[in-house]
């Protein structure tokens, strides 16, 4: 097996890649764009994003958000010569932000039509791309004679609605969608231990405070008793000068009504 290099690739490229550019040729691989269809899986964060196929106009920017995939699919059409295989990969630049190839790494012997990435954003910021960007590179290599068994099946040439209707609508549960969650269910719990700790500490003042009165009654008792039969004297003694006056009083009206008499 002999990777091909470039000149060999410039040579070939007009039966190997439509639409081609020989200046997209480097270190013996071929840069191939972002089509004009796309797939992002729904981002349960963002309102805007719809579970859906997008048809994007000339260089339409749209983002891949952190911890979802996507389906690229190409904007050239790529064929495999029966005598050849075919070795894909992204750029390094989308690699380092964490764009990760999930749908293979060869095209098989035979093959034409366009190429479908399946990626998935595992770093922690959103990817933005757009329509003709860059993205994928492509090698040739030569089998050692004309492979006997080689694909037939069509390549796509538009988006395959059977793919999509197999991705669930339901929230992808990568690592940025679970670390959100966990925190969330952090700041619940310690939520909770806050009220927990202020009903402890209010609890322990108001226990503080009954027994702190109830010694308080039970060490007065006797001063309380004593200030009570006192004020039952003062009250008993307010009443004893009213009846002696009342007493009085009638002593002096019986004597009035005897010298009355006598008179």
């Amino acid at each position: 097996m002999t990777f091909w290099s470039s000149q060999t690739l410039a040579e070939k490229l007009p039966t190997l890649i439509s639409p081609c550019d020989p200046n997209r040729i480097e270190q013996a691989s071929y840069t191939l764009r972002i089509g004009k269809e796309i797939f992002v899986t729904k981002d349960q964060h963002n309102n805007d994003s719809h579970h859906t196929k997008r048809t994007l106009s000339e260089k339409q920017a749209f983002v891949i958000p952190s911890g979802q995939f996507a389906f690229l699919l190409t904007d050239e059409t790529v064929t495999v010569p029966k005598d050849a295989i075919a070795f894909i990969s992204m750029k390094a630049g989308f690699k380092y932000k964490g764009l990760i190839n999930i749908s293979g790494f060869h095209v098989d012997p035979g093959f034409k039509g366009k190429l479908l990435f399946s990626v998935y954003n595992a770093g922690p910021s959103p990817i933005h791309l757009e329509h003709k960007a860059d993205c994928f590179l492509i090698w040739y290599s030569n089998l050692d004679e004309l492979d006997s068994k080689p694909r037939t099946k069509q390549g796509f040439s538009e988006f395959p609605l059977e793919i999509l209707n197999k991705i669930p609508e339901n929230e992808i549960y990568s690592m940025r969608t679970l670390t959100t969650k966990i925190l969330s269910i952090e700041n619940q719990h310690n939520s909770i231990l806050h009220w927990i700790g202020f009903i402890k500490w209010t609890g322990r003042i108001l226990l503080g405070f009954i027994i702190i009165a109830t010694s308080f009654i039970i060490s007065k008792k006797d001063t309380i008793n004593d200030y009570y039969k006192a004020l039952n004297t003062i009250v008993y003694e307010q009443k004893q000068p009213t009846y002696k006056i009342n007493s009085n009083t009638k002593t002096k009206n019986d004597v009035n009504i005897i010298s009355d008499k006598n008179n």
